[in-house]
């Protein structure tokens, strides 16, 4: 028997397709007596796999296009806003400035701050639809999420005299959650509350338990410029914003790209549960209300995946991976090798760097960083991780061959999963995302092991 498909040629330009099969007809001696089959022209189905086919490449590719495209966008939008964030982040908590000198260096953080947020959201936006995003769940604390998203707004609530009322009402608010994107998905609502609310007026916070106990419910009010029925029906759709946006002298008056509660409800979603916005109307405030499912019947919606603890940290601003090995501060003195072909990024962490008193050799490329592990010794390499010669990654495993206890910190304007994930391979203890403050670099040393190789 056979069952076969073959080419054929109709016509120099025009080429075919046959499917054929067949059996051997058997006399009665067992001998072959004859064959009969059928061939059918399958020209339309081939070439209708083949376009399917083409269509399934080009997509991928195509897929694969926009993953490099949005890499390689977030390295450029990041990369020069990393040196005037290091330099911002450092005078503004100088105590030999002046405190109107601070103050308006804090203003230049805080705007660094937000064009990087900004960055996030449109990354955080294209990796959640595309499913790129997956949670790390484990019982966690929703008043305690809730405090640490609270934590990061008190500056911007003192500064419009805002008063706060909050009132935990749970005494159990355990749920299965990602706590990092929990608390992402509550800080975009309370800047929200922040940014619409006038001066002098009221942000409240409360926590409640549903009636048959099986959902943490947390309701975040203010006394805002509230919002229409059509605003609210239209709250959740990316790129969004409300008519304030666009209505004669208030033309984009509180900016944004209206991409924060699409996020927020993209993050609600993947933790099964539920967000919704009320408002009596116009200056009459708003009320956002988060349900979630309390821990007991909590479900989980996405698998545990290593780089989402990486992906996560990207709430709500850069990223900072920690080490998880022994903490033993940031020892004045240790032997830094730091590698970045960015000249003012290279130049402003040589400087901060040798102000802390650490020892601190500079390579602008994987190479002259290699040449340097040679010659010497070194407790600590910060690399940047797209170099002109070769990766941070490729060039940690080799440097961690040569010096099996240097300690590594990924210092990148790649900030997708894969990047993290890479890192961690590679034997960088943390991946920090351009633009950092001098903090989160300070914080991330001090989380080294402190195990100097002399």
């Amino acid at each position: 028997d056979y069952d076969i498909e073959y080419r054929v040629h109709r016509s120099a330009d025009e080429p075919g397709w046959v499917a054929a099969k067949g059996r051997c007809v058997i006399g009665g001696d067992g001998r072959v007596t004859g064959m009969v089959g059928i061939a059918q022209d399958i020209t339309a189905r081939k070439q209708a796999e083949i376009e399917l086919q083409r269509a399934r490449d080009e997509a991928l590719e195509a897929s694969r296009a926009k993953d490099d495209f949005l890499a390689a966008l977030s390295h450029e939008l990041r990369t020069p806003l990393n040196p005037v964030l290091l330099l911002a982040s450092d005078a503004a908590r100088n105590p030999a400035l002046s405190p109107e000198v601070r103050e308006d260096f804090e203003l230049v953080r805080k705007n660094v701050d937000l064009e990087a947020r900004l960055i996030d959201d449109l990354l955080d936006l294209t990796r959640i639809t595309r499913g790129k995003v997956q949670l790390v769940q484990h019982r966690c604390d929703v008043r305690a999420v809730l405090e640490d998203a609270i934590a990061n707004v008190r500056p911007d609530l003192a500064e419009k005299q805002l008063r706060l009322s909050v009132d935990f009402n749970v005494r159990d608010s355990s749920v299965l959650g990602d706590a990092v994107r929990l608390q992402q998905a509550f800080w975009n609502i309370l800047k929200n509350a922040v940014k619409f609310t006038p001066n002098g007026g009221r942000i409240m916070v409360e926590t409640l338990m549903a009636e048959d106990g099986s959902r943490i419910l947390v309701r975040i009010s203010d006394t805002g410029i509230g919002m229409t029925a059509d605003e609210i029906g239209r709250a959740f759709q990316a790129f969004s914003q409300g008519d304030h946006a666009v209505s004669g002298s208030h033309l984009h008056r509180f900016g944004g790209l209206g991409l924060g509660l699409a996020i927020t409800k993209m993050l609600v979603d993947l933790h099964g549960g539920a967000i919704r916005a009320t408002s009596e109307g116009r200056d009459q405030g708003s009320t956002f209300t988060i349900d979630l499912p309390a821990f007991q019947r909590a479900a989980l919606r996405a698998p545990a995946s290593p780089s989402n603890a990486a992906a996560s940290a990207n709430a709500p601003s850069s990223a900072v991976v920690p080490a998880g090995a022994g903490i033993a501060g940031a020892a004045p003195g240790r032997r830094i090798l730091l590698v970045e072909d960015h000249a003012p990024t290279r130049k402003t962490l040589q400087q901060l760097l040798g102000n802390r008193k650490f020892d601190v050799a500079v390579a602008d490329s994987a190479t002259r960083a290699r040449e340097l592990a040679t010659d010497r010794e070194f407790d600590i390499l910060i690399s940047d991780v797209g170099l002109p010669d070769r990766n941070g990654y490729e060039l940690m495993a080799e440097l961690r061959i040569l010096q099996p206890r240097l300690a590594g910190i990924a210092l990148s304007g790649y900030g997708m999963e894969e990047d993290l994930i890479k890192s961690r391979a590679a034997g960088f203890a943390s991946h920090l995302v351009k633009p950092v403050t001098i903090g989160m670099l300070e914080d991330a040393i001090a989380a080294l092991p402190h195990a100097p190789n002399s």
